[in-house]
């Protein structure tokens, strides 16, 4: 039995609802037979009413209903990275990626030389699309390294959040560099994920 309080428990459903459409989005192929999960996605009011145990790599997750009014609700509290709107895209955007993989499926594959010769072409775009995102990724890891070393070593609190912000800010820029559809950069929060706590002894 839980231990959590019934708005502890309501929280982890709306984190974990976010975490189902994120990675529904990015791999659809993963959930295109979870009927319960594709027909919780047709409106807001069938992923509200979802009641579902599930994993994402390993990690076992629980989703409960919730009223749409609350969903709303607890959402507004939120930036607008975070709000309802936000969540409304991306289950619009799960969606998609679901019907977009099922058409794909559903396609007569041509077995002539045209088409064949057509879909290598298809996977050598695709290879090089990834080749460019690898790099992309690359780049920032770099640069995620050099921020935190400087970050490191800076003594200062105000400046070290100030530097904590930049370098966040920074790589959410450089992934939206990546070429459509890895340039998409709505999944990710520009909150602050890392707040500095000052304690008694506060650097100076």
């Amino acid at each position: 039995m839980s231990t959590l309080s019934k708005r502890e428990l309501i929280d982890q459903s709306i984190e974990n609802i976010f975490r189902l459409l994120i990675e529904v989005g990015s791999s659809p192929g993963n959930y295109v037979d979870a009927e319960q999960i594709v027909n919780a996605l047709k409106s807001q009011g069938s992923l509200c009413s979802l009641n579902i145990e599930f994993s994402i790599r390993y990690e076992q997750l629980t989703i409960r209903p919730i009223s749409l009014n609350t969903l709303k609700q607890r959402l507004a509290e939120n930036g607008l990275d975070r709000d309802f709107h936000h969540l409304d895209k991306l289950r619009m955007h799960a969606l998609s990626a679901i019907k977009s993989f099922d058409e794909e499926l559903a396609a007569p594959k041509k077995r002539t030389r045209s088409a064949l010769e057509d879909q290598v072409g298809e996977l050598r775009g695709s290879i090089e699309t990834l080749h460019a995102v690898n790099m992309v990724l690359v780049q920032a890891l770099e640069i995620c390294r050099r921020d935190l070393i400087t970050i490191s070593d800076t003594p200062s609190t105000g400046l070290r959040q100030k530097r904590i912000n930049d370098a966040i800010n920074r790589i959410i820029k450089i992934l939206g560099l990546n070429p459509a559809p890895f340039d998409d950069v709505t999944v990710l929060s520009m909150k602050k994920h890392l707040e500095l706590v000052s304690n008694d002894k506060s650097n100076r």
